[in-house]
């Protein structure tokens, strides 16, 4: 009973009951089994609805309930090697990407893979400028300089805005990118020849282990790669602390986390913010008014197979930083032993995405 979906509408017991605010029976469903992410015929789960009756005790049930099932998912997925995707998270991997072939579209504002599936588009340089701003400009008021490493080049943008920005100046900006395509097309650009930038033509898995093994560290790191599963975004975190600053790297990634869906955009949200406070970083997600003109057209979306960017006109920005306290507490774990340091989780209370936020000027 509790998995039942009216035929016609796909309205579900649990969708009812948050809708309507029975925040008892919403517990009783989801114990007995109702499966949290359903969706009915109009793409809308139980927390759409609790969200837009503002039954915000119910979305926070429903988020933490979400954000539990997806953690445990992921982690029976990754005992078993299963890469299948949950809540639309991962329908875009595609395994062969780096042999598929590349495209720009003719008027410069789309690259395209083989599926004519768009792997950057120009609307996101608002976006881009945001992270900069943040990456950047966010306590440096005396503009000291910075070491940037971007992960996926694509179109160039944010490299572009790296280059052309007066937050501060960019003592090393380096380059990782995987596809051959992107890469021819990086040299014809002449990026190998521009001040203080480094390309590495490689996986990220590859590189990141060996710029750990020289030192080498960044103030600022985006990651922006293409067609990789959840858990390569996990590995990558787990890599990027190696690399980033101590004590005050910044790190931000685009945020394209089940684009489909608000609600459960919020609980993919959740978990990388719970899985980066596990090692050690804070995260919060400012909110970005999205000002880009016609983004909802369907001229901008012309030729693409698949939209990836659904009629929102907020995009919630991540902010990572070093957890303070967490980097206080290793220190103190580091003295007096140089063989052996032990990881330490942080154990403070990591609000929701939807609730730290910061609207950017």
């Amino acid at each position: 009973f509790v998995s039942q979906q009216d035929l016609e509408t796909g309205m579900s017991p649990l969708m009812a009951a948050s809708k309507a605010g029975h925040k008892a029976l919403v517990q009783q469903l989801l114990d007995c089994g109702a499966p949290w992410n359903a969706v009915d015929r109009e793409g809308k789960c139980a927390g759409n609805y609790a969200t837009d009756a503002q039954h915000w005790e119910i979305v926070n049930l429903l988020v933490d309930w979400g954000t539990r099932a997806e953690l445990i998912l992921g982690e029976l997925q990754r005992c078993s090697g299963d890469r299948s995707g949950s809540s639309g998270r991962d329908t875009a991997t595609k395994p062969d990407y780096l042999q598929q072939s590349l495209t720009y579209n003719q008027d410069g504002t789309a690259l395209l893979d083989a599926d004519q599936d768009a792997v950057m588009m120009e609307w996101e340089r608002p976006i881009m400028k945001a992270h900069v701003q943040i990456m950047l400009a966010d306590n440096n008021e005396d503009k000291r300089p910075k070491r940037v490493l971007n992960v996926g080049f694509g179109m160039g943008i944010i490299d572009t805005i790296i280059q052309e920005q007066d937050y501060a100046p960019v003592t090393q900006h380096a380059i990782i990118e995987a596809h051959p395509d992107v890469y021819r097309k990086m040299i014809h650009d002449g990026w190998d020849q521009k001040p203080n930038v480094t390309i590495h033509h490689g996986r990220w898995q590859d590189i990141l282990p060996q710029l750990a093994a020289n030192n080498v560290e960044f103030d600022a790191i985006f990651f922006d790669t293409y067609a990789e599963h959840a858990f390569d975004m996990e590995d990558f975190h787990t890599q990027m602390t190696t690399i980033l600053a101590k004590p005050n790297g910044i790190y931000s990634f685009f945020n394209g986390l089940a684009p489909d869906n608000l609600f459960f955009h919020g609980v993919a949200c959740n978990v990388i913010q719970l899985q980066l406070g596990k090692l050690g970083l804070d995260s919060e997600f400012l909110t970005c008014q999205i000002q880009v003109q016609n983004i909802n057209n369907d001229k901008v979306w012309q030729g693409i197979r698949r939209k990836y960017w659904h009629n929102r006109d907020v995009y919630y920005l991540p902010r990572v930083t070093w957890n303070q306290e967490f980097l206080g507490r290793k220190s103190k774990a580091m003295q007096g032993t140089s063989d052996h340091v032990e990881s330490m989780d942080t154990t403070e209370d990591h609000s929701s995405p939807v609730k730290r936020q910061r609207t950017l000027g």
